[in-house]
């Protein structure tokens, strides 16, 4: 148990904000089985401000999901302000700044990495949503933009001076993109020289890997792409830090009855169609590594139906149960 500001988070484990993939189905499975606390994908500013729907969907948060933080991005301190005040009306526990996408598209706006070049504007855009709201901000960082240019101390601290109520910290810079080496090393000097929750971020992909990285000292682990098809992940990673034994790997039936709870979930959220081609992508990685994985995700990309899609499923656990 830790602290956020005056809000108490259950559990030293985070749900990493993954765009395109942490949408309220996958947040809700992910804190089912362990998160803590969970980040919804990062959200446009401007966006919010333009009351664009398909944004605001975005933010439609269900009350099972707290504690959640929703996180921005943008690049204008008055914009970023503006719209933490709509968070603010959807009942989030916490609002993040995005200061470490590194995508193209993000980056070209100014936003994401693009503000690791101008800590003196990422203090001015923290400072501005600590006025407008009273829910905690949080901000998301990297090292720095390139591997000779480590900024992560001094944009730390300046943060804090604005008034962030916690640091969340990928240890790679934005250069390396999503491939590392991750330097977890450094938490132990952020926690040292900062008076706010560090939480560690960045290649954690196992409950040994998790382990090693709270003995930095630091509040918590975010935990990202191990995440995708495996929400087991946090409950393993939680008993690791209790000290506890790492229960075993889900059965194939607990498995595929997750895939399938998942897939009615975003059908019921998104409709049959665009609830069956989000659940593709997610489907691959739930089978990763299982016999015959190949061959059941090329039949789930021509599958339209949630008829059909429960069929393969069906058809699949069939022939695994062969192999036993």
């Amino acid at each position: 148990m830790w602290k956020i500001a005056n809000k108490t988070i259950q559990g030293k484990t985070i749900l990493a904000p993954l765009a395109g993939v942490g949408d309220s189905v996958f947040r809700r499975i992910n804190r089912r089985y362990g998160a803590g606390l969970i980040y919804t994908e990062f959200i446009s500013a401007l966006g919010l401000l333009h009351k664009n729907k398909k944004t605001f969907k975005m933010i439609d948060l269900a009350e099972s999901e707290s504690p959640v933080t929703i996180q921005l991005f943008g690049r204008e301190p008055e914009d970023l302000a503006e719209a933490c005040k709509y968070i603010e009306q959807t009942g989030a526990d916490f609002v993040d700044l995005n200061c470490g996408c590194p995508e193209p598209k993000i980056v070209k706006s100014g936003a994401g990495s693009a503000l690791l070049s101008d800590p003196d504007r990422i203090a001015r855009i923290v400072s501005a949503m600590v006025k407008s709201v009273t829910i905690p901000i949080t901000v998301k960082i990297r090292m720095g933009l390139t591997q000779d240019k480590p900024i992560y101390l001094e944009l730390a601290k300046m943060v804090e001076d604005a008034g962030a109520n916690a640091l969340a910290i990928n240890c790679c810079f934005a250069s390396q993109q999503k491939k590392g080496p991750y330097q977890w090393e450094i938490l132990n000097e952020l926690v040292n020289e900062l008076n706010i929750p560090v939480i560690g971020n960045g290649g954690i992909d196992t409950p040994e890997d998790a382990v090693e990285v709270m003995k930095t000292g630091v509040s918590a682990v975010m935990i990202g792409r191990a995440s995708l098809g495996n929400p087991w992940i946090f409950r393993e990673i939680n008993s690791a830090l209790a000290g506890e034994p790492i229960p075993s790997r889900p059965t194939i039936e607990e498995r595929f009855s997750v895939m399938a709870d998942h897939l009615r979930e975003e059908v019921k959220l998104l409709g049959d169609y665009f609830g069956v081609a989000v659940m593709r992508k997610h489907w691959a990685w739930y089978v990763k590594g299982l016999p015959g994985a190949s061959s059941f995700r090329g039949q789930a990309v021509r599958a339209g139906t949630i008829s059909e899609m429960l069929g393969l499923l069906n058809e699949f656990r069939d022939y695994l149960s062969t192999k036993n």
